[in-house]
């Protein structure tokens, strides 16, 4: 029952706004108010019966009183309700945020009205707010940090990489073998380091720049991408599958380097004498496509499962299976900036199968057959 209701049901008890719990008033066409009960006099911070000298335009805040003498003039007009916030003060000359609820009860030539405190809500958004700028400006200097870092870096390291290959080509066998471990080391050490800034370039490149939204064939792409891997698939005999895909809408290079990443690990992480088997998926949801890659590897043990998607979480050690430990990152960046997600299948007792969701952004129920 609403308070007019109610008034209606008894109109001749003038304690009825005095006893509901809700902060609710009576007021007149002009905004000046009549019967206010103790839960809004107790927000506002007024005694009994001390809001009744008050009107909307003096609580109003002062910054906001032209508003509200806009708003005033709506009153008598407000037969089908108004809402409305209002920045208003306290007694202690505090201010606080109430939205408001206004009924013109055009025969009795009375506002109902009811209020609720928004403070709280309003400061903890603007504390949010500032968090969520804050991070984000954060992130993006971290993302240029690492982009600056990893390209100025490249420079030097090709180079000692050119003279330690040097010395590996002129002088291999014409020193000790000490001598020749060591140049090994080195020569190795800055193989692996050119991999890592490029794996780092590209997990900065991924947050950074415009998305280009246009139809994607999947299976053209995913076909591109075996292209790429042609000789991994050669030397080790894998068979790849490649069911229907879709065609979609999205960023063909970021989704290109999503399942670089996906197919490139369910080539690696195989058991020795273990020719890789893997299938490339996919089903419609109901306003997204699920992909899946899956694959008879070594699979990932439940205790890993939370933070594979991190960045440098290697699970083996290089000697086992070589790596940098942000493949998977990467494509968890790749695929929330999507607006999709990226999880590994819990069910499955060997292999692994990584699933992601892209949203269907300009739905179509195209299929490209994988021939």
């Amino acid at each position: 029952m609403t308070l007019p209701q109610a008034l209606d049901a008894q109109p001749d008890d003038g304690n009825l706004v005095e006893r509901f719990p809700a902060m609710l008033c009576t007021a007149t066409f002009d905004g000046r108010f009549l019967d206010v009960n103790a839960a809004l006099e107790l927000a506002l911070g007024y005694g009994p019966g001390e809001l009744s000298n008050y009107s909307f335009a003096e609580l109003a805040h002062p910054g906001d009183r032209r508003e509200t003498a806009v708003l005033t003039a709506e009153f008598p007009h407000a037969s089908a309700g108004l809402s409305f916030e209002l920045r208003c003060l306290r007694k202690d000359g505090s201010a606080c945020w109430m939205a408001w609820n206004v009924r013109a009860d055009m025969a009795r030539e009375t506002l109902y009205c009811s209020a609720r405190d928004l403070t709280d809500s309003r400061e903890h958004a603007t504390v949010v707010t500032k968090l969520l700028a804050e991070l984000e400006r954060s992130n993006s200097d971290l993302a240029q940090f690492a982009y600056v870092a990893s390209h100025d870096l490249s420079e030097p390291l090709r180079m000692v990489s050119s003279y330690v290959q040097l010395l590996a080509n002129r002088y291999q066998g014409q020193l000790d073998s000490d001598a020749d471990e060591f140049i090994a080391f080195a020569v190795d050490g800055a193989a692996r380091m050119k991999v890592l800034i490029d794996d780092l370039l590209a997990y900065s490149r991924a947050g950074t720049g415009m998305l280009v939204r246009r139809r994607v064939d999947c299976t053209a792409l995913v076909r591109s991408a075996l292209a790429d891997l042609d000789r991994v698939i050669v030397e080790s005999g894998a068979i790849v599958v490649v069911d229907e895909l879709p065609v979609i809408e999205g960023d063909s290079g970021q989704l290109a380097l999503l399942l670089q990443n996906l197919l490139s690990n369910a080539l690696k992480f195989v058991a020795p004498d273990v020719r890789p088997e893997i299938r490339v998926c996919a089903a419609r949801d109901i306003d997204a496509w699920r992909f899946t890659v899956e694959d008879n590897g070594i699979g990932i043990a439940e205790l890993h499962r939370d933070r594979i998607f991190l960045m440098f979480k290697r699970l083996h050690g290089r000697s086992e299976y070589p790596g940098t430990g942000i493949g998977l990152a990467l494509c968890h960046k790749i695929i929330t900036r999507l607006g999709g997600r990226i999880w590994l299948d819990a069910g499955r007792e060997s292999g692994s199968a990584f699933h992601f969701t892209l949203p269907d952004v300009a739905p179509t129920k195209e299929l490209i057959p994988s021939g």
